[in-house]
C-alpha cells in the first residue's frame, strides 16, 4: 500500500492495515468527548471476505481521515496507541491475565473468538472498557520498576506471615482508609481494585491493587468560537498502583506524588496486613551502586559481634544506553571479579562508563564472634529499591545484610523528618524550592543552614556528582576554576582560569544534590494547612496554586502559593493567572 501521501498518525494507519476491518472502524469511531470531531465514516462492507472490498475500504478510511489535522486525530492517535500496547509482546499477557480474572463464561468465550491479538484488544477497548483499562495498569506495573521518579518499593516487617489473596482484601474499608488520609472531599470516589498476579519467571506470585481517585481541581484555557478566552475547570484522574509480593514482604507502588505513594502503602499495610505503622513504619530504602564504577572489589567492614572472612562482589550487571541493552558479568566466589573485568574487557572496561547499574550480587562468609561456625550470606541488590534480605526468614541474618549494606556506603534508609524540626526549616525549604535549577550544591545548602545528610534521608534531595566547575572571587583570581582531587581527605582542590593554584575546598561544599521538587512541594503544603481557614487547593499553573482561604481581620482572604516571582516573566504570567481565576 502506498503511504507517501498518507498524513495520519501510525498507531492509526497500523490499526486500519492490522485488525479486522470492521473492528478497527469501530474503534476509531468513538469519541470521548464533545471536542473530538465526528470523523462520518464510511460504513463497512457487509461481506468482510472479499479482499478487493476490504482494502478498497481501507483505502477509504485513510483517506477520510486524512481529511482532518494532527490536532484532531490526536486523541484517535493515542487511543490506538493504547489498543495496540495490549496487543503485543508482554501486552498480550497483561490483557490475558486480566480478561481470566473479571470476565464471565460469555464476554471470556466472545474475547477467545476474536481472530487474532489486535481485534481481542480492541474488542475489550469497545465492549469491557474498565477491564480494559485494569489491564493497561497491570501492563504499566510490570514496567514501573524502571520509572525511578513515580517508584517507590518499601518493606514491611511483620511479626506474623500474613497468607493472603485477592479476595481476603476488604476494598471498601480500605478505599475509605486512603480518602480520609488524603483529605479527599466527600464528592470525590476513591476506589480500590485487588487483582492476583500469578508468578512469573522473572517475579513471584503478588496481589496487585488499583487505587483511583479524583485529583486536585485545575484548569485550562479554551480559545472560544467567538474568539474570547474562557476556562474549563477539570478533576484530572489520579491512580495509584501497588504490589505487594508476600514472600518478600515488600511493597511495590507507582504513582506521580510521593505523599500519595507513601500514603497509599501505609494504609495498604495498615487495613490489609494489620500492621501497626505507628510502632512499626514501612522501611524505606535506596540503594546505590554508584561506587562500583570505580571499584568492584569491597572490603569487609567492623560490626560489632561478626568476623569476616571476605565479602566479595560475584555478578555485576550494567544497563548500556537503554534499559533493554544489558551486560552481565559473573564469577565463581573464588574469584576477584576486577581482575576478571580487567582481563576481559580492558583496564578502562564498560563497568566505569555504565548507564546504571541494574544488579549487584554479594557473597560474605563470616562467623559470630565466640562461634567457630563458618557462616554465608548471599546479597543480591537489584537497582535502586530492591534487595533480597527482605525474603530472608531469619531476622538476624536480615538485619546482619542490612547493616553490611549500610556500612559498605550501598544503603541509606528513609526517616521523615519530624514536623516541628519542618517548621523550624521552613523559610529554607521555601528557598529551596523557588530554584530554577532542579539541582543544588553543597555549598549553597550551607549557606542556608541545611544538613544535606538529613535531607536525604527525608526524601528531599538525592545526591548527585560533584561540581566540575566553582566560581572563584578573591582579591588575585575572579572567574570559573575548576575543581581537582587533593591528597587531603575531605578536601578538593581548585585551579583558576589559567591554571593557578585557588586553593583546597571541603568536598561537601562541591557536591550536587537532586531537589525531588513533588516531595518538597508537598510537604510545603502539608506545613502551609494549619493556617488555613478553607482549604480547596487548585494547581492554577507549575509555579501558582491556589491552597484556600485564611481569615484576616474577619474577612476571607483568598491565598496563593507562587514561586520563582524573581523572574518578571513568570510574574507577569502568574498576576495574569490569578487576576482570571
Amino acid at each position: 500500500m502506498a503511504r507517501k501521501a498518507i498524513r495520519i498518525g501510525p498507531n492509526i494507519l497500523a490499526l486500519i492495515e492490522d485488525a479486522r476491518i470492521d473492528l478497527a472502524r469501530a474503534a476509531l469511531s468513538v469519541r470521548e468527548g464533545e471536542n473530538e470531531p465526528d470523523f462520518a465514516l464510511p460504513d463497512s462492507p457487509s461481506d468482510l471476505t472479499g479482499d478487493d472490498a476490504v482494502e478498497a475500504f481501507r483505502l477509504d478510511l485513510i483517506q477520510t481521515l486524512s481529511e482532518f489535522d494532527q490536532d484532531e486525530l490526536r486523541p484517535a492517535e493515542q487511543r490506538s496507541r493504547r489498543i495496540r500496547a495490549l496487543a503485543d509482546g508482554k501486552g498480550v499477557t497483561s490483557l490475558t491475565t486480566i480478561i481470566k480474572q473479571q470476565l464471565d463464561d460469555t464476554q471470556s468465550q466472545e474475547f477467545d473468538r476474536q481472530p487474532d491479538q489486535i481485534c481481542r484488544s480492541i474488542w475489550t477497548y469497545l465492549n469491557a472498557r474498565e477491564t480494559f483499562e485494569d489491564a493497561e495498569s497491570f501492563h504499566f506495573a510490570r514496567q514501573f520498576r524502571e520509572h525511578g521518579k513515580l517508584y517507590d518499593a518499601f518493606e514491611v516487617e511483620l511479626e506474623n506471615h500474613v497468607a493472603l489473596d485477592a479476595t481476603a482484601i476488604d476494598e471498601t474499608a480500605l478505599a475509605a482508609k486512603i480518602k480520609g488520609v488524603l483529605e479527599l472531599k466527600p464528592e470525590i470516589s476513591c476506589t480500590v481494585k485487588a487483582l492476583d498476579l500469578p508468578a512469573t519467571e522473572t517475579h513471584p506470585a503478588s496481589i496487585m491493587l488499583i487505587v483511583r481517585h479524583g485529583g486536585p481541581l485545575s484548569s485550562v484555557y479554551d480559545h472560544r468560537h467567538d474568539g474570547r478566552r474562557g476556562t474549563i475547570y477539570y478533576r484530572p484522574p489520579n491512580e495509584a498502583t501497588l504490589i505487594y509480593t508476600p514472600s518478600l514482604r515488600q511493597i511495590e507502588v507507582c504513582a506521580d506524588s510521593p505523599v500519595v505513594r507513601q500514603t497509599v502503602s501505609d494504609s495498604f499495610a495498615e487495613v490489609a496486613l494489620g500492621h501497626d505503622i505507628s510502632q512499626k513504619p514501612l522501611t524505606w530504602k535506596r540503594y546505590n551502586l554508584s561506587r562500583f564504577r570505580t571499584s568492584l572489589r569491597l572490603q569487609p567492614p567492623e560490626i560489632d559481634g561478626y568476623a569476616f572472612a571476605f565479602v566479595r562482589v560475584v555478578e555485576a550487571e550494567i544497563r548500556l544506553g537503554i534499559w533493554r541493552r544489558k551486560l552481565q558479568l559473573k564469577v565463581a566466589v573464588d574469584d576477584d571479579i576486577e581482575e576478571v573485568a580487567d582481563k576481559y574487557l580492558g583496564a578502562r572496561n564498560i563497568f566505569r562508563r555504565a548507564e546504571a547499574f541494574s544488579r549487584i550480587a554479594i557473597a560474605v562468609a563470616y562467623n559470630r564472634v565466640g562461634d567457630e561456625k563458618e557462616r554465608t550470606l548471599n546479597l543480591t541488590i537489584s537497582g535502586t529499591k530492591s534487595c533480597n534480605l527482605q525474603s530472608k526468614t531469619d531476622p538476624e541474618e536480615r538485619a546482619l545484610g542490612f547493616a553490611l549494606l549500610k556500612e559498605l556506603g550501598i544503603l541509606s534508609a528513609f526517616r521523615q523528618i519530624a514536623p516541628d524540626d519542618l517548621q523550624t526549616i521552613f523559610p529554607q525549604l521555601v528557598q529551596l524550592h523557588d530554584r530554577v535549577e532542579d539541582e543544588v550544591s553543597g555549598g549553597y545548602l550551607l549557606e542556608l543552614g541545611l544538613d544535606a545528610s538529613r535531607l536525604i534521608e527525608g526524601g528531599l534531595l538525592e545526591r548527585r556528582d560533584r561540581q566540575d566547575v566553582v566560581l572563584i572571587d578573591d582579591d588575585d583570581l575572579d572567574g570559573e576554576g575548576t575543581v581537582k582531587p587533593s591528597a587531603t581527605e575531605g578536601m578538593v582542590n581548585t585551579v583558576g582560569p589559567f591554571g593557578e593554584d585557588a586553593g583546597k575546598r571541603p568536598v561537601s561544599d562541591v557536591e550536587m544534590f537532586a531537589i525531588n521538587g513533588q516531595w518538597l512541594h508537598e510537604t510545603i503544603m502539608r506545613l502551609i494547612k494549619p493556617l488555613l481557614s478553607k482549604r480547596t487547593a487548585q494547581i492554577l499553573d507549575p509555579d501558582l496554586t491556589m491552597l484556600g482561604a485564611m481569615r484576616v481581620d474577619g474577612a476571607e482572604v483568598p491565598v496563593y502559593f507562587a514561586r520563582r516571582l524573581n523572574d518578571p516573566k513568570t510574574a507577569q504570567r502568574l498576576d495574569l493567572a490569578v487576576n482570571q481565576h
